[in-house]
């Protein structure tokens, strides 16, 4: 501006003789300042400089110092816009802090309301100034113009002596209405080339912004289809916006983040708790939507708050599923970001349903082919050849897991209760997800057996498996069959499981876990169905023992689990050898036979096996 009004050639010398010329040779001086200076005004583009040349010229036409120009904004205000002083030069920057017409300001009403030029000769002793206002630029006599155009005053200017008196003439006043007029034809010429001006610019940003979004869409579309994962999708997308760039799911945790090799990060940008917990915050967050995808939080820069982070909201089949955020990094976020992360969220929330589409099907096949292996309605070559495609080698051991559950107190659905188990046993065992079918009641999953090991091995983990589900998923009893080696074995271990169930329902057992090699010959007798028989056969054995010292039952118990060593029922009990053969002689004089014999350990083991599936 100083550039384009230091431009404009003084017209003082014409002034001290307009000064004595009529009227109409003082209109001819105004059109020609305006011939003066139109050259300057075609070539300058900034509305601002243009308003300062015009508020100059007419200084120079009037003999005055200086001026300041105010424009009506579309509120209605009139706002400080231009401004130059002869001692000063430009002095747009602290006309720009002003504005006309406020409470207290009736002279700048008094022009805007008539629409006509009105002067203020003495300013300290006329009230209608705002007074702190003039004492601040030191006002000694003033001359306010409007700017009227179609019947509209579009602007104001102001013209005085710095710290002097100085007297307006009729002339003056007529001459700075006339300059005023032909101004504000001119002013409304450059706001309407200005407007035109940013509208062709903004063609510009849209036509460019466009093509950007173009270049992003087939940017991610192609890796999309190329088969790219979640991870090169938010590389990618941190590419495109230079800054770095995180997904979480719903509980804010980091599934995948990428951030530019330049800005060296080792650990994700993450939107911390403590901001989220802001209510500001909070609200943002809250009002993302389909129709509201995308906000930046916190909204304002803060420096207790560190970075801010461009969030956008991912909806997957109508369900809140996650967030993707752009985080303002070595560069400030741009309209640009925001259209580049709600492309990048709806891509990513396709991604997201794609992924998780495969693993349902993939879970459907995996549950379908032990659905085929348990249930033999595919040759055991063809199971043996597809085993692989789903992590399941059959030429290694293993064995079934059936978990029966109390569907009376289950919260969830089946698919949901089978991913518990299968999730918890990958977990437990440090394994893959091991391949599961839901049936009625039940989830069985087949689980390798690692070299060496014997199903009783996995009792311990199997327990700590139905413990951590025990909250969402009530698992009745669990049950691990014998070792299958062969497509052929598994058709009969999964039978046996069945049939224990069925014992263990029998009996109402519930809370533990067994093994199919340890109820050995009472699965033969309680096979038979006669299940008070069996409770009934269980009590007359230890019948002589019920009203005996507790202590003998106890060693009785152990000396049977110990298969009939001394030595390793008084290791499990914690007492000498001794002792142990003293309580056995006590026990054989009252159950009348050798509680080491053969025949009783075998009538010994069944009861209490029988006792404990009754939970007594």
């Amino acid at each position: 501006m100083r550039d384009a009004m230091a431009s404009v050639r003084p017209l003082t010398r014409r002034l001290d003789s307009s000064r004595r010329l009529d009227p109409e040779h003082r209109e001819r001086e105004v059109i020609a300042a305006f011939s003066e200076i139109t050259t300057e005004a075609i070539t300058t583009t900034r509305l601002e400089d243009l308003l300062g040349l015009l508020g100059k010229q007419l200084c120079h036409l009037l003999g005055v110092t200086r001026c300041s120009v105010y424009l009506r904004d579309g509120d209605g205000r009139f706002r400080g816009a231009a401004g130059y002083c002869e001692s000063e030069g430009d002095i747009s920057t602290a006309v720009q802090a002003q504005e006309a017409g406020i409470q207290g300001d009736r002279f700048s009403r008094e022009v805007i309301e008539s629409a006509a030029p009105v002067l203020i000769s003495d300013v300290p002793r006329d009230p209608r100034p705002h007074r702190r206002t003039m004492e601040h630029w030191h006002v000694r006599a003033m001359l306010g113009v409007p700017l009227v155009f179609d019947g509209k005053v579009i602007g104001l200017i102001f013209v005085d002596n710095v710290q002097q008196d100085h007297v307006y003439t009729e002339e003056d006043v007529a001459l700075a209405e006339l300059f005023a007029r032909l101004g504000a034809l001119f002013l409304r010429q450059a706001m309407l080339n200005a407007h035109l001006k940013n509208k062709a610019a903004e063609v510009v940003r849209q036509k460019n912004t466009l093509a950007y979004l173009a270049d992003v869409h087939q940017k991610l579309t192609t890796a999309v289809l190329d088969g790219a994962s979640i991870q090169t999708v938010v590389t990618l997308l941190g590419e495109l916006s230079a800054k770095p760039v995180v997904l979480y799911n719903e509980d804010f945790q980091v599934l995948a983040w990428s951030a530019p090799a330049g800005l060296k990060m080792t650990q994700p940008p993450e939107l911390a708790a403590r901001i989220r917990s802001l209510p500001s915050v909070k609200q943002a967050l809250a009002s993302l939507s389909a129709s509201c995808p995308s906000t930046i939080v916190p909204p304002t820069p803060a420096v207790w708050v560190g970075r801010r982070h461009l969030m956008c909201r991912l909806i997957i089949e109508g369900q809140p599923s996650g967030y993707l955020g752009i985080v303002e990094v070595g560069r400030g976020l741009e309209e640009l970001d925001t259209k580049l992360a709600e492309h990048g969220a709806t891509v990513l929330s396709l991604q997201v349903l794609s992924e998780r589409r495969q693993a349902e099907a993939e879970g459907q096949a995996r549950e379908d082919f032990l659905s085929d292996l348990l249930h033999r309605t595919r040759d055991a070559e063809q199971l043996a050849r597809r085993g692989p495609q789903f992590g399941v080698n059959l030429a290694q051991p293993h064995v079934l897991v059936r978990f029966s559950l109390d569907n009376a107190s289950q919260n969830v659905s089946v698919s949901v209760g089978r991913k518990l188990v299968i999730r918890s046993l990958a977990t437990v065992l440090s394994v893959s997800e091991p391949a599961a079918v839901s049936l009625p009641g039940a989830v069985v999953a087949l689980l390798p057996l690692p070299d060496g090991s014997e199903p009783r091995d996995l009792r311990d983990a199997v327990d700590e498996v139905r413990v951590a589900v025990g909250p969402r998923l009530r698992v009745r009893t669990a049950v691990i069959s014998g070792v299958c080696r062969s497509p052929e074995d598994f058709p009969l271990a999964h039978r046996e499981l069945r049939e224990i169930d069925e014992l263990a329902t029998s009996f109402g057992w519930s809370g533990g876990v067994v093994t199919v090699t340890e109820l050995g010959l009472f699965r033969l007798v309680a096979s038979s169905g006669r299940v008070k028989e069996a409770v009934q056969f269980a009590h007359e054995t230890i019948h002589p023992l019920r009203d005996a010292d507790p202590s003998l039952l106890e060693t009785w118990r152990a000396f049977v689990a110990a298969e009939g060593r001394v030595q390793a029922t008084a290791t499990s009990l914690g007492v000498h050898e001794n002792t142990i053969r003293y309580r056995l002689g006590k026990i054989g004089k009252l159950i009348g036979q050798d509680p080491g014999a053969l025949d009783c350990l075998l009538q010994s083991r069944i009861a209490f096996q029988v006792l404990d599936l009754a939970g007594w």
